[in-house]
C-alpha cells in the first residue's frame, strides 16, 4: 500500500470511539427534539462509555504527537510540546523489556494539573511502548504482527480542572494484516479504570477492528466491535456498533476531523427498558454534532 507523508505522519491518530455526550448528565432533564414533555432516561452507563473512549482516543493522539516530534526521527518534526503544552516532556528509552523488543516513550505532563492548547486539563504520564523496526517506527505500525502497547501512570485529562477523570489501566494496538480487499486492518483491545472527581469509578472492556478504507481521497478509519463495562452507579450495560463508525486517519492537529463523522452505535444497560442509540451523521461532514435516540425520542447532543 503507498500512503503519502502526509497520512504517514498523522496515521495513528484515529479517534476510537465517541466522545463525551456534553451536556448530558444523570439527573438532567435535557428536552427531546420530538416530545417536549419527555424527561430524558439515564445515560450514565453511555456517558461512562464515552469517555473512556474519548480518553482512548485522546491518549493515542497524544502518543503519536510525542512519536512524530521525536526530533524527526519518525517522520516529523513538530513536537508534543507545541502541540499540546510546554509543560510536556517526552522522553524515550530502548532499555526497557517489560514488554519486549520495544523503544519505551514517556509522555509526562507534571504532577500538577495543566491547561493544554486544546483547552484539556492533563496531569501524569502516558507510557508507550513501540515495537522495535527495522526502519522508523511508523513503518513498523504497517507491520503485520506489530503491536503497540499504552499504560498510564497518575495520569488524568477533562475539560475542567476541577472535574478530571483519572484514567488506569492498558490499551493494545495490533496490526492484523490486510483484508480481501488489501485493505490494513488493526484489532484494539483495552481495559480501563475510570476515577472520577468525587470518587466513583467505572469499568470499560473494549475489542474492536479498525480498517483503513479510502472515501473521496480522504483515508479514514472504519470501527466496529463492541465495549461493555460497570459505570460510576454500579450497573452494568454493553454496546455494539452497528453500523461502522467512519474517522479520518488524520489527526486534528495535521488538519483531520475531530470527531467521529458518521455511524451508529446502541447502549443496553442493564435493567433499562429502552437501549440507546447514538448516530454520528455522514461520511464527509466534520462537526460536533450526534443525536441520542431513546424510545423513538431524540436527544441531540454536541460531542467534547
Amino acid at each position: 500500500m503507498k500512503v503519502n507523508q502526509f497520512l504517514l505522519s498523522g496515521i495513528t491518530g484515529v479517534a476510537l470511539s465517541v466522545f463525551v455526550l456534553t451536556g448530558c448528565h444523570k439527573d438532567s432533564t435535557t428536552t427531546p427534539t420530538n416530545n417536549p414533555s419527555t424527561t430524558q432516561n439515564d445515560i450514565t452507563s453511555a456517558e461512562d462509555e464515552s469517555n473512556a473512549s474519548s480518553a482512548m482516543n485522546d491518549s493515542k493522539t497524544i502518543s503519536d504527537a510525542g512519536m512524530s516530534g521525536n526530533q524527526g526521527k519518525y517522520g516529523q518534526t513538530r513536537s508534543v510540546q507545541a502541540i499540546y503544552s510546554s509543560n510536556c516532556t517526552v522522553t524515550w528509552s530502548s532499555k526497557d523489556t517489560g514488554i519486549g523488543g520495544t523503544d519505551t516513550m514517556y509522555v509526562n505532563f507534571g504532577s500538577t494539573p495543566v491547561e493544554c492548547n486544546d483547552y484539556r486539563w492533563r496531569q501524569g504520564e502516558i507510557i508507550v511502548y513501540w515495537k522495535q523496526a527495522t526502519g522508523t517506527l511508523i513503518q513498523s505500525y504497517f507491520d503485520s504482527s506489530s503491536v503497540i502497547t499504552m499504560t498510564f501512570k497518575n495520569y488524568a485529562v477533562g475539560s475542567l480542572k476541577s472535574n478530571m477523570i483519572g484514567i488506569a489501566g492498558t490499551r493494545v494496538w495490533t496490526n492484523t494484516g490486510t483484508n480481501a480487499l488489501l485493505e490494513e486492518n488493526w484489532s484494539f483491545a483495552a481495559n480501563l479504570t475510570l476515577t472520577y472527581s468525587n470518587a466513583q469509578t467505572a469499568t470499560w472492556n473494549s475489542t474492536r477492528t479498525n480498517t483503513l478504507v479510502q472515501i473521496g481521497g480522504i483515508y479514514y478509519y472504519m470501527i466496529t466491535g463492541s465495549a461493555s463495562g460497570t459505570d460510576r452507579s454500579n450497573v452494568g450495560y454493553s454496546l455494539n456498533i452497528t453500523s461502522p463508525l467512519y474517522v479520518t486517519a488524520t489527526p486534528w492537529w495535521l488538519g483531520g476531523c475531530a470527531w467521529i463523522e458518521s455511524g451508529v452505535l446502541t447502549v443496553n444497560v442493564t435493567g433499562a427498558t429502552y437501549p440507546i442509540s447514538v448516530n454520528f451523521g455522514t461520511v464527509g461532514s466534520c462537526d460536533a454534532n450526534a443525536v441520542a435516540t431513546i424510545n423513538g425520542y431524540n436527544y441531540p447532543f454536541i460531542m467534547y
